[in-house]
């Protein structure tokens, strides 16, 4: 997980920066990284190509700013659509409104509230954050994780993974959003029947391929992606993708 805090006030990004310190070591809640900024866009520029489950407390008013808490509430949902969100805001009179911007916030927390009802209430943000995090996986989440990255994203999301020009660098093609990150191909492969290595530089979501084009050799999903596929792998890809077909229609 990793835990963001915009803030512009010093002091009160050091309050709560210290408060959710102390709390992830009272309660062994791991995080990856904790980024405290008083500017929206260097935090917006920290989700670029997002993984694994996230957590912001945002101040609602962000002095000198273009940009208000809410705005990039909203710009965080288009990239982080599972990440959790916070407010912690002095402006208790703009908590009607945040539902107005349709970001599924998980609280809003006042900064003047008495420290130890403060306290309790990021304790509990934090707890629900990690239990999140911790669910256990749907047959329709995809959760991934070694010793670089973890995340997890929806199969129904997942299109394709290929591999970058950076040695052991992946991306993964999702109909929504494109991810970055270290790993090998063999281990994505390897993680469930539904993906298949039908290129040396690609592993394919079965369950997204809509058809094989053997003239281009490349594999066709939705929404007008593709991939290429080996010439001699093209008739295995489309013996495994029609066997899933089969175990998923009704009987």
């Amino acid at each position: 997980m990793n835990i963001f805090i915009l803030e512009d006030h010093l002091i009160q990004q050091q309050r709560l920066e210290r408060i959710v310190k102390a709390l992830c070591v009272k309660h062994h809640i791991r995080y990856r990284h904790l980024f405290s900024t008083a500017k929206p866009d260097r935090l917006l520029a920290q989700l670029e190509g997002a993984l694994d489950h996230q957590l912001y407390f945002l101040d609602l008013e962000i002095k000198n700013e273009k940009h208000t808490g809410l705005e990039v509430a909203q710009e965080i949902r288009q990239k982080d659509p599972y990440g959790t969100i916070v407010f912690v805001t002095t402006h208790s009179e703009l908590a009607p409104k945040t539902f107005a911007y349709r970001v599924a916030a998980l609280d809003f927390i006042e900064k003047d509230l008495p420290e130890e009802e403060f306290i309790q209430k990021v304790e509990a943000c934090l707890q629900i954050a990690d239990e999140r995090r911790n669910l256990s996986a749907s047959p329709d989440l995809f959760s991934f994780e070694n010793k670089y990255t973890s995340f997890q994203i929806p199969f129904s999301e997942i299109l394709y993974f290929e591999t970058m020009d950076v040695p052991h660098k992946i991306r993964l093609i999702a109909t929504s959003r494109t991810l970055e990150f270290y790993a090998e191909l063999h281990e994505i492969a390897a993680c469930d029947e539904r993906f298949f290595r039908c290129h040396r530089a690609f592993v394919v979501n079965l369950a997204s391929v809509r058809s094989i084009d053997k003239k281009n050799k490349l594999v066709v999903f939705d929404h007008g992606a593709s991939c290429t596929v080996s010439r001699r792998l093209q008739k295995e890809t489309i013996e495994k993708m029609e066997a899933l077909r089969q175990e998923e229609s009704p009987k």
